[in-house]
């Protein structure tokens, strides 16, 4: 008879034991994200929060190939799978944000590691559950995350806010392009179109490198290459262009190739297309930040680097390449141009360049 009363109270402990953790489970999943800024404290400089993801897209992104990074956008149309795929043991955490979406696949995100944790948020419509101890997003199964990396927005509430972040990016671009640059160069300084070479060297600035570029210098099929042995913060403002742009030119920096990696310390090259922009394609590999917050970005071939735009399309495989903070002084920003040659190829005065170099 004991031994019957201790089995009825075993089975009854468990019953409650289980029952308790299931109600717990359902209670927690999934976890209330609160918002960016609680998650990324840092200074990020001009462009802020966007630049610690690979793409930041006020409407829709569209990934139809690999994309070696994070994403933070209103809608999302994934036919192929994202995430930072490397492990170096250098990027301590990944933020997702998915306001909406409607096509996703399960292989989306990476697992959480030994030193990276992850935070895959969603927004306050999407359809959520558990399945097989795994969340689940319109009914497929992430089954790369777990319930604990896992958020979704409150009703009322948005863990980032585009629009805001939005006028601050536009804001940056008009500073950008409105800034003082250290050296401007055009389709006239690269005589020999089989040797197009912007080397850096000689210029500096106590901020960040500022230099223009004519847009018809990106439409040119040969490659473009960068060097930049100070491995200074440089932007480049792409300048003269129509509310269009196609670029043609495979860009090479230093001696740097397009790569999967958490090492983002030597990511010190951006291109500022403007807010005039509308329609941008990458049509060859492509190295550095793209700031275009208005336009429709089409990377058709690889790129690394963070992605800033209104939409955002990849039919390319691309990787997360975090830029390094740019800062404007409270003059603007300027170069010194130090050296004067004739050689076209070098960052120097030249007859056929245009040096609108300040000293400071």
């Amino acid at each position: 008879m004991k031994k019957g009363v201790s089995l009825l109270v075993l089975v009854t402990l468990l019953f409650n034991i289980f029952s308790y953790g299931v109600a717990v489970s359902a209670e927690t999943f999934p976890k209330d994200p609160g918002n960016v800024y609680n998650d990324l404290t840092g200074n990020y400089g001009l462009l802020g929060i966007a630049s610690q993801f690979h793409v930041f897209a006020k409407n829709k992104t569209t990934v139809n190939a690999h994309t070696d990074g994070n994403i933070a956008t209103h809608e999302l149309d994934a036919k192929n799978n994202f995430g930072t795929n490397l492990h170096e043991g250098l990027l301590n955490q990944e933020i997702n944000y998915i306001q909406k979406t409607y096509s996703f696949i399960n292989s989306s995100g990476i697992p959480t590691g030994d030193t990276r944790v992850n935070k895959f948020v969603v927004g306050s419509n999407v359809n959520v559950a558990l399945q097989d101890g795994h969340p689940t997003v319109n009914g497929s199964r992430l089954d790369h995350l777990t319930p604990d990396d896992f958020y979704k927005d409150r009703d009322g509430n948005e863990y980032i806010d585009f629009e805001q972040e939005f006028a601050r990016l536009n804001v940056a671009a008009n500073d950008l392009a409105t800034a003082t640059p250290a050296k401007t160069y055009t389709a006239a300084d690269f005589p020999d179109m089989n040797n197009r070479t912007i080397d850096l060297t000689g210029l500096s600035d106590s901020g960040f490198l500022l230099v223009n570029i004519d847009a018809e210098v990106l439409t040119m099929n040969t490659p473009l290459q960068i060097i930049n042995p100070s491995d200074q913060v440089v932007v480049f403002n792409v300048i003269n262009s129509s509310s269009a742009l196609n670029v043609q030119s495979p860009i090479k920096y230093n001696d740097r190739s397009n790569h999967e990696t958490e090492d983002f310390s030597d990511a010190n090259i951006s291109w500022n297309f403007g807010n005039e922009m509308t329609d941008l394609t990458i049509s060859a590999p492509f190295q550095g930040t793209i700031l275009a917050p208005n336009a429709t970005i089409h990377i058709t071939q690889n790129q690394d680097g963070t992605i800033i735009g209104t939409n955002v399309i990849l039919d390319a495989a691309t990787n997360r390449w975090d830029p390094n903070e740019i800062f404007i002084s409270d003059n603007g920003t300027g170069g010194t141009d130090t050296t004067t040659t004739s050689d076209s190829t070098d960052t120097t005065a030249s007859s056929d360049s245009t040096d609108t170099t300040t000293t400071s």
